[in-house]
């Protein structure tokens, strides 16, 4: 291949020049997401390409502005001094529009999207396609072309090629194809482009030195669009049946939620990116680039309510081989996150390099989380392996089966422990309620799933234990004074996370013991419709947003127990939290007219979305509808019918007096404050 005009070092990236277009990014809201399973990209409605790791998710950044805007790299493509447009997706689909307004009348159009390939590897699968339309009237494109490899560490050498650039450093390189002619200098390639009326021009990028050969980017374009509109869900998922007039948030979370799996593992990552902060200029920001096993179980279970099945089977798979063949009746642990193929080992590290997205430090990569104990994730494993046998008996095969109620031994041995829980605390473990809650979920669903197949000699000792788990929590959870569950057993203070009890069918949703608590959390925790997690310590310190989840949850408890007037209204607030094109952030801030925060788009978001807009269309169903709950009440769980009914408890739970006092002495050794940022016990309107 003829190359000429080498630019560019791996020594020290050089000072961008003022000449740059844009300014730095502000605002979440302002850009797309596009992806091809294996990874994905945040495209800015300015026209720049933001954010990309390639060629996975957790691969190291080759546009990072969004974290450094001098040097973490960009590619910018759009009319030349056109103010920011408007972002839409292509109905159905992933492929996303930006929008220019001509000055002439005229609009211009960037198409940007990535392939979904049918196989291969990572490497071959990363593509990222950008074609400009014009409508009615001519227009001058302006391209910025600057890879920075290693998250802004490395700038590469630049060099012209017979159809466009490539950008390499040692045995990393990105080809760009495209119309030019460009320029290199200074580890960046430029280029001014004419486009006549009613015409197009494409750009293609693609993984390694060597530019994709194979279809025409129109082609990848149809067979793109064809993949996702062949996709989504028909109008016979039981979710569509019964939220049908939420369809548009609804199909965007299932797009969003196919975007962040990976076909090859079956696993789904929390959110492309990492250390989106959940306060600006704060030091809460973590990287969520990874498989959460519950997580990941909550949108398995959405994938199943949504007619996709093999979604569900294949994540379940992934699991079961990270647990391995049983040895001596031992397994592999079972880790609280994974990389998608597997990896365990996620040490943090910080990039101090970085000033972070709104000057948010420290920015980390790995997630220390990996090494906690976390007692839910076998709850909400659990939970999601016994609605897929109610949907597809034939769904889980003999040994996966078998590695999976070999999960509730671990939990019966490790129940009575303290842990960090589900909002993964950084200060001493607690016995948080949330997490023997999802201890109980363990222990019930494996005896549930145990029966389906046929039995297993287990079965008494578990449910022997369901019933340990249910008196202990209504026992040391519970605070008659206030009329709440407690954060953890032993302590004061609210936690959202037990909205959760009536969703899993711990207690019914009109029982005095959850309207109490759901009335204590809006009390203490929200604003409007919005909601934080809790108000104690929990290790870390800063300021964060309302947490979205919890405000979808309370809504869901809401409407389920007939509170319709306030659910509504609540849900079309939460609504409006959205971006432009459908996303949801993790977290919100509601003052000053909003501003979305942390990792986006943000899984956990839509899945508790679409268990919000299902509560709201059951509680609503007409006669005919509701002619329908019935038989499917297998697929809802907290639904009547759904196991899960409350057992008599026993005489003397397995959690003993004496053995809480000793694993709660130290924490409880300094009174919780209240996290920086949350809501006061009556926060202002």
């Amino acid at each position: 291949m003829a190359r000429s005009r080498r630019s560019g070092s791996p020594e020290r990236p050089p000072a961008r020049p003022e000449r740059f277009p844009l300014g730095p990014p502000t605002a979440l809201h302002d850009y797309g997401v596009i992806g091809n399973l294996r990874t994905a990209a945040l495209v800015h409605r300015a026209g720049a390409i933001d954010w990309a790791c390639l060629p996975r998710f957790a691969s190291p950044s080759v546009f990072g502005r969004i974290l450094d805007p001098l040097r973490g790299g960009t590619f910018l493509l759009r009319p030349v001094g056109a103010a920011p447009g408007f972002q839409r997706y292509r109905p159905s689909t992933n492929v996303l529009e930006t929008v220019f307004e001509g000055t002439e009348g005229g609009t211009v159009t960037l198409v940007d999207f990535m392939p979904v390939p049918e196989g291969g590897s990572d490497e071959d699968a990363a593509r990222i396609v950008r074609i400009v339309e014009s409508d009615s009237a001519a227009a001058e494109l302006e391209v910025w072309f600057e890879p920075r490899f290693e998250y802004g560490r490395v700038t590469a050498e630049l060099e012209l090629t017979p159809g466009g650039v490539v950008a390499e450093s040692g045995s990393t390189a990105v080809a760009l194809r495209g119309p030019g002619p460009f320029e290199v200098g200074h580890g960046r390639a430029t280029a001014s482009v004419s486009l006549a009326a009613d015409a197009s021009v494409a750009f293609d990028l693609s993984w390694g030195a060597a530019p994709r050969r194979g279809s025409g980017v129109r082609a990848l374009l149809t067979q793109t669009e064809q993949f996702w509109r062949g996709w989504v869900h028909g109008p016979d998922a039981p979710l569509h049946r019964l939220a049908a007039r939420w369809h548009e948030p609804i199909e965007r979370s299932e797009l969003v939620l196919k975007l962040l799996s990976n076909p090859t593992t079956g696993a789904f990552v929390a959110a492309p990116t990492t250390s989106l902060p959940e306060w600006p200029g704060g030091r809460r920001n973590w990287d969520y680039r990874y498989a959460w096993i519950r997580d990941a179980a909550f949108v398995a279970q959405e994938m199943l309510l949504l007619g996709h099945v093999p979604e569900a089977r294949a994540f379940l798979g992934w699991v079961v081989a990270r647990l391995g063949p049983s040895r001596r009746g031992k397994r592999a642990d079972l880790h609280v996150l994974y990389g998608v193929h597997g990896e365990s080992d996620l040490a943090e590290h910080r990039l101090s390099h970085l000033p972070g997205f709104l000057g948010s430090r420290p920015v980390r990569i790995g997630n220390a989380a990996y090494t906690q104990f976390q007692l839910d994730i076998y709850g909400e494993l659990l939970d999601a392996a016994n609605l897929l046998a109610a949907i597809d008996p034939d769904g889980i095969p003999r040994e996966s089966l078998s590695a999976l109620l070999d999960l509730a031994d671990e939990v019966g041995r490790r129940w009575t422990a303290p842990d960090q829980g589900i909002w993964e605390v950084r200060g001493p473990p607690r016995h948080f309620v949330h997490s023997k809650l999802m201890a109980w979920v363990a222990m019930d669903r494996a005896s549930h799933l145990a029966e389906r197949y046929g039995g297993d000699r287990r079965e008494a000792r578990w449910r022997t234990t369901a019933e340990a788990i249910r008196a202990a929590i209504l026992e040391h959870g519970w605070d008659e004074r206030r009329h709440t569950f407690l954060r953890s057993f032993g302590e004061p203070g609210v936690d959202a996370a037990n909205l959760r009890i009536p969703l899993v069918g711990f207690l019914p949703f009109d029982d005095p013991r959850v309207l109490g608590t759901v009335e204590r959390v809006a009390a203490d925790l929200t604003r409007g419709a919005f909601v934080w997690r809790y108000e104690a310590s929990d290790g870390v310190g800063g300021r964060d947003g309302s947490f979205l989840p919890c405000a979808f949850w309370l809504v869901e408890c809401r409407a389920r127990a007939g509170q319709l007037v306030r659910a509504r209204r609540a849900f079309a607030e939460l609504l409006q939290s959205a971006s432009p094109h459908g996303l949801f952030s993790e977290e919100w801030d509601p003052a000053g007219g909003g501003q979305a925060l942390g990792n986006y788009p943000q899984a956990f978001t839509h899945v508790a979305l679409l268990r919000a807009a299902l509560a709201l269309g059951l509680a609503g169903a007409g006669r005919a509808e509701r002619a329908r709950i019935a038989a499917l009440a297998p697929y809802l769980p907290g639904v009547a019918g759904v196991p899960g009914a409350p057992p008599t408890p026993p005489t003397e739970p397995l959690l003993t007096r004496r053995a809480l006092s000793r694993t709660t002495s130290r924490a409880t050794a300094r009174p919780p404050g209240r996290t920086p940022g949350a809501p006061r016990r009556r926060p202002r309107p």
